[in-house]
């Protein structure tokens, strides 16, 4: 069938539909359809969007086929003044011609109405040649490079970027409320994120109130609410502990700040740590990094789980009061290690929620190995056990940078930061995925998502 023949079948099809109601939002001739044209995106040659002229549809989506790759079908979006639908085209494989199946919907009725063309190119030279080795847990999985954001499927397929180019800095988060933020990389002094849509076109930034941001986490909910770890410098006499008379002190604050833009939530550590609870040999210099907050977490219970890396130390604040509930870890943390035979935690990085009382971390430690360790906390016996850790090899070592996240599984994702090491565990921190060819790259950040249509 041509397609010329296709548009007016199903065209038919439709208005034969809506004449036996008897609401016809299309007029006597009932709905109709005249063209699909496809358009490349801007930030990425794997992408692309089909831009649907109708009238009387309530919404479309696509499908892209290739040989050797058929993409599950789009969400439906919405035509714009009941004329216009634009379909974001996501996922696919560099190098391939599709076949995009454009699908109209009216009432229960949807129908495949026309096939439009389009060539996938190749990727850029700064993404790494990848492929991955095991079994994932469901979906993608985003990973923050040095150079930009890479979205790859189970397999190590590249099917989504952003090139950003900003060093080792790159803090790449999908988010809840169905964007992405990644560090500004025109000014990194200037730490603001910039907000992504699905396509990776910015529509909009994301800061600190009054305060410089810390670029290491962010938490954006579906309603838009945004967590944010800030800093505050103030200057101390330190001499009495063997530091600066005029030390310049940064300590973490944590916001949270309404869809609006206004701010309704303040932390600030200042208020509820003392400069002894660093270690001593932190403290010294003009310049101390008091707290090195890394890590903002709402967990199941409304509470927050924060990171503070200077201090060894993950702190559970009540929210709304900001009254500290617990610290685990460090010099002034509150309880004792068991099942653990290191005995304690270092330089931390992804703290996360991974169940009720459970939080999962990457141990960065400050000598080999370092490892992904879940523990049981329980405030009440002062005990936090370890459920189960994993370590990718006894010699490896990143002394900064990493994450976790818990997956659906009931496993772990670790990016082992400066050794380019990914992988997933099962539930019991077992081996189950891994990425290959990343080796000696910063990997920031791992983190896995649902889809790209609802990262």
């Amino acid at each position: 069938m041509t397609r010329r023949l296709l548009r007016v079948t199903v065209a038919l099809l439709f208005a034969a539909a809506a004449a036996c109601g008897d609401d016809d939002p299309g007029g006597p001739s009932g709905p109709l359809y005249r063209e699909a044209v496809v358009e490349a995106n801007p930030h990425s040659l794997v992408a692309a969007a089909v831009r649907i002229r109708a009238s009387g549809f309530d919404g479309a989506r696509i499908r892209a086929i290739a040989e050797g790759d058929t993409l599950d079908a789009s969400p439906a979006f919405a035509f714009e003044g009941d004329s216009v639908a634009r379909v974001p085209v996501l996922g696919l494989l560099p190098g391939r011609e599709y076949a995009i199946e454009v699908r109209l919907l009216e009432g229960v009725t949807e129908a495949a109405v026309d096939t439009v063309e389009f060539a996938s190119g190749v990727l850029p030279d700064w993404i790494p040649s990848m492929s991955a080795s095991g079994t994932g847990a469901p979906g993608l999985v985003a990973l923050s490079l040095a150079d930009g954001a890479v979205i790859i499927d189970n397999a190590g397929g590249v099917r989504w970027y952003r090139f950003s180019p900003n060093g080792n800095l790159n803090s790449f988060q999908a988010h809840a409320n169905g964007t992405y933020t990644i560090l500004d990389a025109a000014d990194a002094s200037a730490r603001i994120f910039r907000v992504l849509d699905l396509e990776g076109a910015e529509v909009g930034t994301l800061a600190c109130v009054g305060r410089p941001t810390r670029f290491h986490d962010v938490q954006v909910l579906p309603d838009g609410t945004a967590w944010l770890l800030c800093d505050e410098t103030r200057t101390m006499d330190l001499s009495a502990l063997g530091g600066d008379p005029a030390a310049q002190v940064t300590g973490t604050v944590v916001q949270r700040r309404r869809p609006d833009g206004t701010l309704d939530f303040e932390w600030n550590a200042f208020d509820h740590f003392a400069i002894t609870d660093q270690p001593a040999a932190d403290r010294l210099g003009p310049s101390v990094n008091f707290t090195h907050g890394n890590a903002v977490f709402l967990d199941t219970d409304g509470n927050l789980l924060l990171s503070f890396r200077s201090l060894n130390e993950v702190t559970k604040v009540a929210v709304p009061s900001g009254d500290v509930l617990w610290r685990l870890g460090g010099l002034a943390g509150g309880f004792a290690f068991a099942n653990d035979p290191k005995g304690r935690f270092e330089r931390q990085h992804g703290v996360r929620g991974a169940g009720p009382s459970v939080i999962q971390m990457l141990d960065n430690g400050d000598a080999a190995p370092s490892r992904m360790v879940r523990y049981l906390v329980n405030p009440e016996t002062g005990v936090a056990t370890m459920i189960w850790s994993f370590v990718d090899a006894p010699d490896l070592h990143t002394n900064i940078g990493g994450s976790t996240q818990p997956v659906a599984t009931g496993g772990g994702l670790v990016s082992f930061g400066t050794e380019g090491r990914v992988v997933e565990t099962d539930a019991a921190g077992n081996r189950r995925w891994e990425v290959l060819g990343l080796e000696g790259r910063y990997v920031f950040r791992a983190e896995r998502i649902a889809s790209l249509y609802a990262p």
